[in-house]
């Protein structure tokens, strides 16, 4: 797992940083899952799935390889609802540019990965509830999916 930690580093070293982020929803209702204490930031927090998009990979096919990983949900169980390019400035001045995908998902069936431990299925207007990563509302609103009753923990 080291390795893979080294390799998530390295990843950080350009200007702007390349990453795909999954929302699923199912029902109405969208999977949170909580960073685990194996990963690098934002222990604790939840958000929805995420990963850096690999040099030679198109960011859908990276996005719906993260979604197998971290949720265990294959794309034959996913359809892409909407697609959105974003930019984020990151605090240390960064540009993160971030591919956000929203699937529906046809199971609430998560198996999770070493990243996440633990998943929760909320309706949006229950979002607020728990603490996400700081971007986290910034992905809602790229997939369309904000709400206006979501609470400040969102932010």
């Amino acid at each position: 797992m080291g390795s893979q930690r080294e390799s998530a580093i390295q990843r950080f070293s350009g200007s702007v940083c390349e990453i795909v982020a999954a929302v699923l929803s199912h029902k109405g209702e969208l999977a949170l899952l909580r960073r685990s204490n194996l990963v690098t930031g934002d222990v604790g927090r939840w958000n929805c799935i995420t990963g850096f998009l690999d040099h030679d990979r198109d960011p859908l096919s990276q996005a719906l390889t993260e979604v197998e990983e971290e949720a265990g949900i294959s794309k034959h169980h996913l359809k892409l609802l909407s697609s959105s390019v974003l930019h984020l400035l990151g605090q240390d001045g960064r540009t993160w540019r971030v591919y956000a995908f929203h699937f529906h998902s046809l199971t609430r069936t998560l198996t999770l990965n070493w990243e996440n431990d633990a998943s929760v299925w909320l309706a949006p207007h229950e979002l607020g509830q728990v603490p996400t990563v700081s971007w986290f509302a910034h992905i809602l609103n790229a997939c369309e999916l904000r709400s206006s009753s979501m609470t400040a923990n969102l932010s």
